[in-house]
């Protein structure tokens, strides 16, 4: 029936437009020719505006791949920080939502993610994006299809979720998911299997015309989820062109090169014709403007930098991978910038990996258990005595590790640069409720020791162990060391993996009132688990100088064995992030714990130190003293006669020696001591 009145012819035409529009296939819009065309950058990035291609070369390939009429499927970017691969993503997602609607879906690792990403991220993007803005609402408009987490636009729905929700990744049916960050996903939710694998039988539906793309930073090597979906790809790679012979090649860390101590020598050298050349000179003619649709092949002809595949890969999988800081934009990496930081890494294992991991958008290989051993170690033992402190060291810390029927000790002596020397090391048996065992440990601790200067030198800090069934005891042990104006405290590991070195203070005794105790004992949390990979990052160190560790010949074979007892497992926090933790064996490991705990000890003894000024004063006591037999004339000097011996005194107790350099303890008077 032909319609007649005007209402009818209306509705008609309305559903013969909607009807045709179902039916039209996708249009071959490229999604880098989309965000030229609409993307206008937030104010608050730092470069705000419409969005050039111009800017990142590297990112149209991804884009282009990633568009509706690509023959491709999947697409993997394992990169750095700070490439613009957030950008990307967020312009595939809005190329998605406004030139082939579909529904979405975007994978964070946990909900919180999510709901940052929409408040920080997409709406940022959708109020300056005008294309956006026409099929979605404002977040502060409230209803049923336009929540925090959930966007109906026409033609679909994008629904933000956690990877840790298997109900979310079960319902439904999408035609494009994003993924966020793969590697902080869960490797499986209960025994469903992977949040990737879960996430992409969602699109079986729609064939090769759904769109799975995943970009993220890798973390451990053979346990990167982003380096194993790489891995499936054709594995593309950013060539750059060499300023001088012209050979293409991929930027990598190795071929950097500098002056030791200046940053800003940093020049590139070609792996052809060996020449030298800072960033400009590579990057000013490799990222010349490209023509409209220009191919990478079509790039690479011209002379400008280009993605080329290097494996076969699975049918409709695009990976790109070895894109390192090096190739981003002149002004975000600076190279003189990235040579600091790995400088500032050497020292640090957790810095080195988060190089390597964020820099150079690699996965981090990790060996698990230490490389240097008990018996190599032992091998670098010096020649000095126990009980006496090299020329370099300039404070003394102390750690006690408490054990039901023993305390272990280790002292150690630091200098500039955190270069260290074992003092002593030994164990006092007899159980810690006992004052003896805590007399002998009091008697330890204030033996003057003797310097390479020719002056005495005695412990300036001391961390104690207050784990375990002896805490109280520990507590009076401190509280009295605090009353005689000591630097002795109470420590215990930190439960959490990525927990400060050394914490605040926390107060442990209160009075009747429920007031903190005035002088009354405190605890402080070690980060074990942060300490200790930064010690066996220095237990590698062999040169003398900033870190290195130094040992005597006096430490016997079982303190080296007891350093290396411990070996890392991969294990997951309560909030189910995975990480190497260090993991006690069957071997004993005071040792071990000692040195981490006489670390903490020096750690709290520098803070809120002024580290020039403390050394220079420090040197001033213990510099080297001249010998009178050096400053004589040769000729021998008759001893005086011995004087008569006085009549015996009484003399009053010296008061307390407090530690050049160290702040002096507020001594409280009528606190009832236990010892």
């Amino acid at each position: 029936m032909k319609p007649t009145e005007p209402w009818q012819q209306a509705a008609a035409q309305s559903y013969l437009h909607t009807l045709a529009k179902a039916l039209r296939p996708d249009p071959s819009i490229l999604v880098d020719e989309w965000a030229e065309a609409h993307r206008v950058l937030p104010p608050d990035v730092p470069e705000p505006g419409p969005f050039r291609c111009a800017r990142t070369p590297y990112l149209i390939d991804i884009m282009r791949t990633m568009s509706p009429g690509s023959p491709y499927r999947e697409g993997w970017w394992m990169k750095p920080h700070q490439v613009g691969g957030s950008v990307s993503g967020e312009n595939l997602i809005a190329a998605w939502i406004c030139a082939a609607a579909g529904s979405m879906l975007v994978v964070f690792p946990t909900l919180d993610d999510a709901k940052q990403w929409e408040l920080t991220r997409f709406e940022p993007m959708r109020s300056s994006t005008a294309a956006l803005r026409r099929r979605i609402r404002a977040a502060d408009v409230k209803g049923a299809d336009n929540t925090k987490l959930r966007k109906r636009f026409p033609g679909g729905v994008m629904r933000l979720i956690g990877a840790n929700r298997v109900g979310a990744l079960k319902s439904s049916t999408y035609r494009y998911v994003k993924f966020e960050e793969p590697d902080e996903y869960l490797p499986t939710i209960g025994e469903q299997g992977s949040p990737v694998d879960l996430a992409r039988k969602r699109t079986t539906n729609f064939g090769n015309k759904a769109k799975l793309y995943g970009d993220g930073t890798p973390t451990i090597d053979g346990r990167s989820e982003i380096q194993r979906q790489v891995a499936r790809g054709d594995r593309r790679k950013w060539h750059l062109f060499c300023p001088d012979c012209a050979q293409p090649q991929v930027l990598v860390w190795e071929q950097l090169k500098w002056v030791d101590g200046d940053p800003s020598s940093a020049r590139y050298a070609c792996v052809a014709c060996g020449s030298l050349n800072g960033e400009t000179a590579w990057k000013a003619h490799n990222y010349r403007p490209r023509a409209p649709r220009m191919t990478e092949a079509q790039a690479k002809a011209s002379g400008r930098a280009y993605w080329e595949a290097t494996a076969l890969g699975e049918p409709g999988v695009a990976s790109w991978c070895d894109f390192e800081a090096l190739a981003a934009p002149i002004g975000w990496r600076p190279w003189p910038m990235l040579v600091a930081e790995w400088l500032a890494a050497q020292d640090d294992e957790d810095k080195l990996k988060t190089f390597v991991n964020n820099f150079r958008g690699q996965p981090w290989h990790e060996t698990v258990r230490t490389e240097v051993g008990a018996d190599a170690l032992q091998a670098r033992a010096e020649q000095y005595e126990l009980m006496t402190c090299p020329q370099g060291g300039l404070l003394l810390a102390a750690g006690v590790d408490t054990q039901d029927n023993r305390l272990a000790v280790v002292i150690r002596a630091f200098g500039r640069g955190e270069e260290s020397w074992g003092v002593w090391h030994g164990e006092i048996y007899g159980t810690p409720s006992s004052p003896e065992v805590w007399g002998k440990l009091r008697e330890l601790l204030e033996a003057p020791i003797r310097h390479a200067s020719g002056q005495t030198i005695r412990v300036d800090v001391v961390a104690i162990d207050a784990g375990g069934h002896h805490a109280e005891d520990v507590y009076a042990f401190t509280r009295d060391a605090a009353l005689r104006g000591k630097h002795w405290f109470a420590v215990r590991g930190a439960k959490s993996f990525d927990a400060p070195r050394i914490s605040r203070p926390k107060t442990i005794e209160f009075t009747w009132r429920g007031k903190p105790v005035p002088g009354g004992v405190e605890l402080r949390f070690v980060g074990t688990q942060g300490v200790k990979n930064l010690l066996d990052a220095r237990l590698k160190l062999q040169k003398p100088g900033g870190g290195c560790y130094h040992f005597p010949l006096g430490f016997q074979a079982d303190y080296f064995k007891q350093l290396r007892s411990e070996r890392r497992e991969w294990r997951r926090d309560a909030q189910g992030n995975k990480a190497l933790w260090w993991i006690k064996g069957s071997e004993r490991n005071e040792a071990w714990d000692c040195e981490v705990y006489a670390y903490a000890a020096f750690l709290y003894a520098m803070s809120g130190q002024h580290a020039e000024t403390f050394w220079r004063n420090r040197e001033r006591v213990y510099g080297v003293q001249p010998q009178l037999d050096m400053l004589d004339s040769g000729a021998q000097t008759p001893a005086p006669a011995p004087a008569a011996a006085p009549p015996p005194q009484i003399q009053p107790s010296p008061a307390p020696r407090r530690p050049h350099g160290l702040r002096p303890l507020r001594r409280p008077a009528g606190f009832v001591q236990r010892w």
